[in-house]
């Protein structure tokens, strides 16, 4: 694939009311959906992918599966999709410049698995170290998970149907990564802090706050989805 860091959508038709061109058979502004339909650059994918999977979501959720008490539903649970980001993280490290559309794919996907694992690890910390016994905490964080995440997506779209603002889509494409190595770091320091200070079981709801700020980072990647959808329509209409 050539190493275009956009598409090229052309079909367009001029919404009546407003004045704004949309893309055909879209209710999207043309100029802001050309800036949404976004192919990374391929020489960026390594680190991206390397970092998001590699470093990230090994790191976070390894030593949650594998610290006391280990419990093997949880391994069974998260160890097969991690398994299999790994892989897939690897493939578009040694073959960036193939995989351009792929990696777009990757993203989407990691944004699902990664917010559904940290799911998965706050339940361990929620029965397992805490010793909670009530099956509503974990109804009830799934529940507000698909909810959340159903509203950011809606959010996201309505987002996208705004005028184009200049300079600002970009940004916020390289933002979530940045956040993601704040906030790594900023929970690392602060679990070895609190361990001074604190009951073990202090530090688990911290943890578990942590977990889910990072839960609401990671809903940028799932949006991935939707750009990939829409590339491969574009493409294949071409």
């Amino acid at each position: 694939m050539a190493n275009n860091n956009r598409s090229e959508p052309s079909a367009h038709k001029t919404k009546a009311t407003t004045g704004v061109v949309m893309y055909e058979g879209t209710s999207y502004p043309e100029k802001t959906f050309r800036d949404y339909l976004v192919i990374y650059a391929s020489d960026g994918i390594r680190l991206s992918a390397g970092t998001l999977v590699l470093f990230f979501l090994n790191v976070f959720l390894l030593i949650p599966i594998f610290s006391v008490p280990y419990q093997s539903l949880y391994a069974y649970l998260l160890l097969p999709p991690l398994t299999i980001m790994n892989l897939w993280a690897i493939v578009l490290i040694i073959a960036p410049g193939r995989l351009q559309l792929n990696y777009v794919l990757f993203r989407g996907v990691f944004g699902l698995v990664c917010s559904v694992s940290f799911m998965v690890v706050i339940q361990k910390f929620a029965y397992g170290t805490l010793g909670m016994t009530t099956p509503w905490y974990v109804i009830g964080s799934f529940v507000v998970y698909v909810f959340t995440l159903i509203q950011y997506v809606r959010f996201r779209l309505q987002k996208l149907k705004q005028p184009p603002r200049p300079n600002k889509i970009d940004k916020n494409f390289r933002m979530p990564i940045a956040v993601i190595a704040v906030i790594s770091g900023g929970a690392y320091l602060m679990a070895n802090i609190s361990l001074a200070f604190v009951t073990e079981q202090t530090v688990v709801v911290i943890l578990i706050c942590v977990y889910n700020m990072l839960i609401l980072v990671v809903f940028h990647f799932v949006m991935d989805l939707h750009r990939y959808y829409w590339l491969r329509r574009v493409m294949n209409t071409k």
